[in-house]
């Protein structure tokens, strides 16, 4: 699968490098470092992939798309890992999400949100130090949702540790679980945890 990843970043490096070792072609956007090894402008990189994933904080996301332009971005899958905070590292959107602002601005667009509930060493390898953990998954599409799981199931994600909430309406609710997640940091003294579904 051809996936464009915005951002060169923590986020973004780990999840390309390890979509990467899996088989999948993997180019990153970026608008300084474009002409580099393996980096294009954004809006190529968007132009030639399957799926875009947005591993940019989450107060860029919309503003990035929109440079890129709709008709670039078309139908194509945006799986959203992003999580929006203000300077002060409160919610940039309360009761709102990235996920649904996407969806609403770009219809044609099939976003899927996940992998935003956790720190990106949990993302590319969730049970090298953890006994369980669960990646929420939400969308409005399902085909999208599927072809979603299946990058999920490559960076290490079995089907039972997959849970879907359901519409892009539900991104809410995870994306308004960062409070929660650093608030444990904080206790814990590391991000290398999992807020996980037991039942």
């Amino acid at each position: 699968m051809k996936i464009a990843i915005l951002g060169t970043g923590k986020v973004g490096s780990a999840l390309g490098s390890r979509l990467a070792a899996t088989g999948h072609h993997v180019t990153y956007g970026s608008r300084t470092r474009a002409g580099e090894p393996g980096i294009a402008g954004q809006r190529e990189a968007v132009a030639s992939a399957d799926v875009v994933i947005t591993a940019i904080p989450g107060t860029a996301v919309l503003s990035t798309l929109e440079e890129i332009g709709e008709e670039v971005l078309g139908d194509k899958i945006v799986l959203d890992p992003s999580a929006a905070f203000t300077p002060q590292m409160t919610m940039a959107y309360p009761g709102d999400s990235v996920a649904r602002q996407l969806q609403a601005r770009f219809p044609r667009a099939r976003v899927v949100k996940a992998l935003n509930t956790m720190n990106v060493t949990i993302m590319v390898d969730p049970l090298a130090s953890l006994p369980h953990a669960t990646v929420f998954v939400s969308g409005d599409d399902r085909a999208a949702k599927t072809e979603v799981t299946g990058l999920l199931n490559d960076l290490g994600w079995s089907a039972g540790d997959i849970f879907d909430l359901g519409g892009v309406d539900t991104a809410l609710a995870t994306e308004h679980v960062a409070p929660l997640f650093f608030a444990t940091v904080r206790v814990l003294g590391s991000p290398k945890f999992n807020i996980s579904l037991s039942r």
